[in-house]
């Protein structure tokens, strides 16, 4: 296991350059904007007004009561749907508009909600966490560790101390990006630019032999999978595709879940979370 560890991912590093333990300090994600609107998560629509029209309650015996006038040019998120009354678009507050010509309704595009779901933080593990691996990140062996959490500036550190033999890992992030590695040494395992937008690449930054910064591109397969492992079944996971085919999964407040070669075959495993 061992060696099959070393030619999917050490190897892939280490022919790209020594890394140096830093998180990117690349610009986060900002809102996403549709218009003259934020999309938000559960919005299903919008609507924008083409001439002036009501918004309206539907009062309990199906009635419909005017809250207000609607203007040429407004827009509302839409975030439900009703076939009475000719149709009603939800716009939030117990609040509707009337599906007419008056109105354009539109759905969100697929790059749209990709960006809406894009990661910009909380992938290292929580303080408290007992994790345990098998196999674990270096070797074909069981190794449990302790999380402890600590900041500076903007940076904060969740450091993994093996409770075996006293080895420590270090998750550092930001809102510019993620690091993993080996407490105090140049033994890192990835440092990835935020955001994580599915379907997109993100940049793994490294030093050369020579010391000259470098980048490689991986793809972000996932932010919104549902991974189970032999610890549980995790929600909203993000997968990493590297260049060889190895995958690492990140859960939100554990870190990293699994990684797989290229084959599908297991090469860390989280076992057990107390």
């Amino acid at each position: 296991m061992y060696s099959k560890y070393i030619k999917s991912v050490l190897v892939v590093i280490f022919a790209l350059g020594v890394f140096t333990f830093q998180v990117n300090t690349a610009e986060a994600a900002s809102k996403v904007m549709w218009g003259k609107t934020e999309l938000k998560l559960g919005q299903i629509g919008k609507v924008t007004v083409l001439a002036t029209t009501n918004l309206v309650k539907l009062n309990a015996n199906g009635s419909l009561t005017t809250v207000r006038t609607l203007k040429k040019g407004e827009e509302f998120r839409v975030y439900s749907y009703k076939g009475s009354q000719g149709g009603l678009y939800g716009v939030g507050g117990g609040s509707f508009v009337q599906q007419a010509s008056k109105v354009k309704y539109e759905t969100p595009s697929k790059s749209k909600l990709a960006l809406l779901k894009a990661v910009t933080g909380g992938l290292a593990p929580k303080a408290g966490l007992k994790l345990t691996y098998y196999p674990n990140f270096i070797d074909d062996t069981t190794q449990t560790f302790i999380v402890t959490k600590s900041s500076l500036d903007s940076t904060s550190y969740s450091k993994l101390t093996s409770v075996d033999d006293g080895y420590e890992y270090m998750f550092a992030e930001n809102s510019g990006g993620i690091s993993f590695g080996m407490d105090e040494s140049d033994f890192i395992f990835f440092d990835l630019t935020y955001p994580f937008i599915e379907g997109k690449e993100t940049i793994n930054s490294y030093f050369t032999e020579d010391w000259e910064e470098a980048i490689d591109y991986l793809n972000v397969e996932s932010t919104t999978s549902t991974i189970t492992v032999k610890a549980g079944t995790f929600k909203n996971v993000v997968i990493i595709k590297y260049s060889n085919g190895t995958r690492d999964y990140l859960a939100p407040d554990f870190g990293i879940i699994k990684t797989v070669d290229a084959y599908g075959e297991t090469i860390t495993e989280l076992i057990s979370v107390q």
